[in-house]
């Protein structure tokens, strides 16, 4: 994994490890990078010293710079070719020396400074624009060299689009093949799938846990192509794709994994995105499974929803709710004469107290959306019931998933749990 910028001011003892880090940088380079000369804007490197160790990837999406600078809203996320490599400059032993030479000469060679650090070490942020090519540099001196990083804006190196989920449901076979609207990348090889049914869960921003979104899901797992595939290319061409069909994006780990919500369409489609030794695309049609509602209330009298999410410790809806709260809402529609009662339930973390007030209140905010979207009040009553109807065991995560519940019971129902 490439390592952070590296800041050259303060102590001597901060500027040894300072060295000693970014000659490291250059020889624990991913697997991936190949030697390349240096591009044609940086091209008069060469009459300053000698690059060398120059290290290449085709292309890259990156911050540039690296960490806390970058963190702070001056860097750039920038896409393309990367290059990073030291340059030997003759006869300048320390890094202000270094940086009297090379500063001048980049501002000379069609480079613009967006941002300079001088107060936290001698670092700069450049960008060049001439003829065609756009570029981004990261500079930054340690004595007798200057460390440079680029990266030279370039699209993703192939083609990749997704088709948008249609109102009809399209088939999926369990057993084989691609997903209709969620296939693999360029290069990859099906490998298998497989009907899985554990329960469903997925990392929402700001939740503490996985949280249950489906009963059950399709794994795909798909080889990696010959010549291996960078996690920055993984990472682009999917989330361009994603957003481009409509979905959107719940959870990004820009490395390696995504968690994809779609909503139009009257669908209600939940994946995972996984970038490994094998990569996996695993899909949970939450809407397919909510659709028998109406039918399941009638004949049990009450029925678990999931996929009701609120923020963590909160009865704040969030609006990756909205699906499966409109599914109820289609339900009161079509049966006018229809009342429920809304129920909330909680897992064991927390007092007694916590929970029932939590879950009062989570009930409570359901009932509220659907009065706020066209449903008598008197059709509705909210009631919570805290830790105390587990429905599965509280000592394993899954376990709490399945207790955190929202369910919608049928008052008049003689077969209602009571």
């Amino acid at each position: 994994m490439r390592q952070p910028a590296i800041s050259f001011a303060g102590s001597a003892s901060r500027l040894r490890v300072a060295i000693i880090t970014a000659l490291l940088v250059f020889t624990t380079l991913p697997l991936l990078a190949q030697e390349q000369p240096i591009p044609a804007e940086l091209s008069f490197l060469n009459k300053l010293g000698k690059p060398y160790r120059i290290t290449y990837e085709p292309w890259t999406e990156m911050q540039i710079p690296l960490g806390n600078r970058g963190m702070d809203g001056v860097g750039k996320v920038a896409r393309g070719k990367h290059w990073q490599f030291p340059v030997i400059v003759a006869g300048a032993t320390t890094p202000e020396a270094v940086w009297a030479i090379v500063k001048p000469a980049f501002l000379a060679n069609g480079w613009t400074a967006v941002h300079e650090w001088a107060a936290g070490g001698i670092e700069m942020l450049l960008h060049y624009q001439k003829d065609g090519v756009e570029a981004w540099a990261d500079v930054y001196p340690s004595p007798e060299r200057a460390i440079v990083e680029i990266v030279e804006i370039a699209p993703i190196p192939f083609t990749f689009a997704l088709t948008p989920p249609s109102a009809t449901p399209e088939p999926v076979d369990a057993n084989k093949g691609d997903f209709p609207w969620l296939g693999p990348l360029p290069g990859w090889q099906f490998r298998s799938s497989v009907a899985d049914t554990d329960p469903f869960r997925v990392s929402i921003t700001g939740a503490a846990d996985l949280e249950l979104v489906a009963p059950s899901s399709i794994i795909k797992t798909y080889r990696q192509p010959p010549d291996g595939m960078s996690n920055s290319l993984f990472h682009a061409a999917y989330h361009d794709a994603l957003i481009k069909a409509g979905w959107t994006i719940l959870y990004d780990r820009q490395d390696v994994s995504f968690t994809a919500h779609f909503t139009q369409n009257g669908r209600d489609l939940w994946a995972t995105l996984y970038k490994g030794e094998f990569n996996e695309i695993r899909v949970a049609d939450a809407g397919a499974v909510n659709k028998d509602m109406g039918s399941d209330l009638k004949s049990n009298c009450h029925v678990a929803i999931y996929g009701v999410l609120f923020d963590f410790n909160k009865s704040t809806l969030q609006a990756a709710s909205d699906p499966v709260l409109q599914q109820i809402l289609d339900l009161l529609k079509k049966n006018p004469a229809q009342k429920i009662e809304v129920q909330g339930h909680t897992d064991n973390v927390g007092g007694d107290a916590y929970n029932q007030t939590l879950s009062e209140a989570r009930a409570k905010a359901i009932a509220t959306w659907l009065i706020a979207h066209g449903i008598a009040a008197n059709r509705l009553t909210a009631k919570g019931f805290g830790k105390t109807r587990p429905i599965a065991d509280n000592a394993t995560d899954v376990g709490r998933a399945k207790n955190r519940r929202v369910e919608i019971a049928d008052p008049n129902c003689a077969a209602q749990a009571k």
